[in-house]
């Protein structure tokens, strides 16, 4: 009898078993890693969202002004706020708006350009004031959510919603001024600064 050189079909039969189990489980161990890399770039996409748009809030209520005429008093409500800044040179009121609608912020100063500063769906937007007399204060929330497909989200998807909480001590409320502040708006003013 010649010796034949060969697989016999049980043999091939467990080796595909084991070649599959390995596939399964490094299949397994890479869309696990890969799912996890995609929600965490739509949490981090989100975040840079809602950041920009309270950066841009931020750097205006830096530049607000002690309202001098009564139409520069500030109005705050729960989806906006509207101040009085100085814009190149001159005193201009700014407004943000937030549209539940289209989930959209936009910031319209007067006499400028009216311009829409979120660039993901907003999903939650509240500006409050909060504090009474010489203790005033601005608590803005902004909730930022890029899901569009609402009907259809996942437990992890729902996890990708990023709040961003923070508080502001504007110079529009007047009474909350140090000393210190109201002497160096008062000496602007009579340099012929403006306040």
């Amino acid at each position: 009898m010649t010796k034949k050189h060969g697989f016999t079909l049980v043999e091939i039969i467990i080796v595909a078993m084991i070649i599959s189990m390995v596939s399964g489980v490094a299949y397994k161990l890479m869309s696990g890693t890969f799912s996890q890399y995609f929600k965490s770039q739509t949490k981090l996409t989100n975040l840079r969202a809602a950041s920009i748009i309270l950066e841009r809030i931020k750097a205006d209520v830096r530049l607000a002004l002690i309202p001098v005429k009564p139409e520069e008093n500030p109005v705050i409500e729960e989806a906006g706020i509207a101040f009085c800044i100085t814009d190149e040179g001159q005193r201009r009121m700014v407004n943000y708006t937030y549209n539940p609608d289209n989930g959209m912020v936009t910031r319209d100063i007067t006499g400028g350009l009216k311009r829409v500063i979120s660039l993901v769906k907003v999903g939650g937007f509240k500006i409050n004031e909060l504090g009474e007399g010489d203790s005033k204060l601005l608590a803005v929330t902004i909730m930022v959510d890029n899901e569009k497909d609402v009907e259809q989200r996942s437990d992890s998807s729902i996890n990708n919603q990023v709040e961003l909480k923070a508080v502001m001590y504007p110079r529009f409320f007047a009474e909350s001024l140090s000393n210190e502040e109201k002497f160096w708006n008062l000496a602007r003013s009579s340099a012929g600064g403006t306040l």
